[in-house]
């Protein structure tokens, strides 16, 4: 038996009290008589793990944890791997799942089932649950929501911001403004291009779940005991209609018409008062509050097809994953599940502007409207089995530009999409 096995006794326990969730995990004495000594490695910044750790007993936990830019996170553990100086732990974005889910412990299915993991947490969070067992615990959850500027709703006429997409097609023409030689001053949605539009692969991707595919999905173990992973080709049956209504709000001849490579990025766009409706993450809304403090702005659900089944949106989740180099991967998981329990959870999910990804814990009334929309999103939210980031933002980009460019047609742009991830998954 492998020494992370003989240090692995704690049991997951789910237990309603009070109303919350409760993550408990056996509390024995930890190997070695002595606290489990961890590095652990993540983007959140030092203040907020500090924070969610702070009640931490000596006796358990023994932590030294080093923030490393989102931008920068993969490279470095990457090159630490390679020198044989990485942790114990990272805090593992669910877009890096696909790229690094070998190196990862996972955890037995007889400590946390299929059925317990699925029973309490939230879709979005199921990108860690292999077939082999869950490879994170999940700590977080950052749901795609949209932003409305109330005065430019106002002053179209418009009551409301859009549920449903037919209402965002009737809605646009009025809330675009034009200046005097007909060009764009003031945006509709941040919908039709990709280099300018913050969050563009995301809302993409959102729209593919709309339409009933899951771009990637997760292949039986194979020989040799690796997880392999397959383009969803049943589901692309819609993906052309769904990209086609993404790139219409870039096509100048069509009524939809609100957006161009010229206009200014959409969240500094939405963030100056000159973008009606933006789709953003939960854990923009501070920034938003902070560059405008007069912007008169909420939160509203991203916005459903109107009489689906299917009531989705994107979220992005973080995990706590041991290492299989790290001298003390039993000591990680509980280090996991204790970052987990329901309190713990809640701030995190404060000090970070997320949510936490505790089903029981999202039906809890919030004190605040924007609150109230990012917890009920995060029970729509799905993430993608991305095979790369960086190489599938390139891809989703080429495949929108070449569509609103003129170069390419929606038939031969969602073919691209479906070979370029499978050369991917290579």
């Amino acid at each position: 038996m492998r020494p992370f096995q003989i240090i692995l006794l704690a049991v997951f326990v789910i237990a309603a009290i009070g109303g919350l969730v409760a993550f408990s995990l056996f509390k024995g004495t930890p190997a070695g008589g002595g606290p489990a000594v961890l590095d652990v490695w993540g983007s959140f910044p030092s203040s907020a793990f500090s924070t969610a750790t702070a009640d931490f007993s000596g006796d358990d936990f023994k932590l030294t944890y080093t923030e490393i830019r989102a931008d920068k996170f993969e490279q470095e553990f990457i090159e630490a791997l390679a020198a044989g100086r990485g942790p114990d732990a990272i805090i593992l974005p669910s877009d890096l799942v696909v790229r690094h889910g070998d190196k990862i412990v996972p955890i037995p299915l007889d400590t946390l089932s299929e059925r317990k993991f699925k029973d309490s947490f939230v879709e979005a969070a199921e990108v860690f649950l292999s077939t082999t067992g869950a490879i994170a615990v999940p700590l977080t959850v950052d749901p795609l929501v949209a932003y409305w500027n109330r005065d430019r709703f106002g002053a179209a006429n418009i009551a409301r911001p859009p549920r449903y997409w037919d209402e965002l097609i009737t809605g646009t023409p009025r809330l675009v403004v034009r200046n005097r030689l007909g060009q764009i001053q003031s945006a509709a949605v941040s919908l039709g291009e990709f280099r300018n539009i913050t969050n563009a692969k995301e809302i993409l991707s959102a729209l593919f779940f709309q339409s009933g595919g899951k771009l990637v999905s997760r292949l039986p173990v194979q020989a040799g005991g690796t997880e392999g992973f397959a383009v969803s080709l049943e589901d692309w049956a819609n993906a052309g209609s769904a990209l086609g209504f993404f790139t219409e709000f870039a096509n100048p001849v069509k009524k939809l018409y609100t957006w161009n490579r010229g206009l200014p990025q959409s969240h500094n766009m939405f963030a100056s008062g000159d973008l009606a409706l933006y789709f953003g993450f939960a854990s923009e809304y501070a920034g938003l509050r902070e560059k405008n403090p007069h912007l008169n702005m909420s939160a509203t659900p991203f916005p459903q097809t109107r009489d689906s089944k299917l009531t989705v949106s994107f979220g992005k989740t973080w995990g706590l994953a041991a290492l299989k180099t790290g001298k003390n991967p039993g000591g990680a998981i509980r280090l996991g599940f204790a970052l987990a329990d329901s309190q713990r959870s809640v701030t995190l999910a404060n000090a970070l502007g997320t949510v936490p990804p505790l089903r029981a814990l999202l039906e809890r009334k919030q004190e605040s409207a924007a609150k109230s929309v990012f917890y009920e999103a995060a029970l729509q939210a799905r993430s993608f089995l991305d095979p790369n980031p960086t190489e599938t933002t390139k891809l989703f980009q080429s495949v929108v530009e070449d569509i609103t460019g003129g170069r390419g047609q929606l038939t031969n742009g969602v073919g691209d999409l479906r070979s370029g991830l499978e050369r991917l998954l290579r």
